[in-house]
């Protein structure tokens, strides 16, 4: 009589269980951007590779990239054109942050995910072991969102600089453009406006 419970036919079981896309599953390995800049364009040579190796939709990471950067754009062949100079540096953080998000499994660190459509929700479901959550609840902000307000004062490190000449900081989820401020400086800012997670503001003293 076969002991069902037999540590070595449950292991077996386990394994036969297994995707062989999961079984057999390389090291996951993003492509670095490779970046070049036309005139005031920015272009993100390998944009389609990336998204072939995340496995994602084009227009998904295309759409989030240009509301991080706070700017327009347009898919060419495979590269993505953006308006004004955006540093390599500025461009590999927001994908790293696209793929911490939208997909990596928060539970067993596995890339083999896909996104779902839960009525308005998006659901990050992973294919290796069945975890699933809403994608805009953001392991890394679970503490709470921060929100920028108009009139107060916060202060920035300015990491960029825009195609006009203007600072850019970040705060938060927010992407502050500061005219005047220059690359590498801590300044204080005064908010002005702001706009979905864009903002512009004014130094102070």
């Amino acid at each position: 009589m076969t002991d069902l419970y037999n540590y070595d036919l449950l292991l077996k079981r386990v394994r036969a269980a297994i995707p062989e896309n999961v079984a057999t599953r390389d090291r996951f390995e993003v492509p670095s951007v490779e970046v070049l800049h036309e005139g005031k364009n920015t272009i993100l040579r390998n944009f389609m590779d990336i998204v072939k190796k995340i496995d994602r939709d084009p227009s998904h990471l295309y759409k989030y990239l240009m509301r991080e950067l706070g700017t327009a754009g347009n898919i060419q062949g495979d590269r993505l054109i953006l308006k004004g100079r955006v540093s390599p540096s500025l461009i590999q953080r927001r994908i790293d942050n696209y793929i911490k998000t939208y997909v990596i499994c928060y539970e067993c660190g596995s890339p083999d995910t896909e996104l779902r459509k839960e009525g308005r929700i998006e659901m990050l479901v992973c294919k290796a072991c069945g975890a699933m959550r809403p994608v805009h609840a953001r392991i890394d902000v679970r503490m709470g969102r921060i929100v920028l307000e108009e009139g107060k004062v916060y202060e920035i490190e300015i990491t960029d600089l825009s195609r006009d000449g203007d600072g850019i900081g970040r705060y938060g989820e927010y992407t502050i453009y500061v005219p005047g401020a220059r690359k590498g400086e801590k300044v204080k800012v005064k908010i002005l406006k702001v706009k979905k997670n864009v903002a512009f503001g004014r130094k102070v003293n």
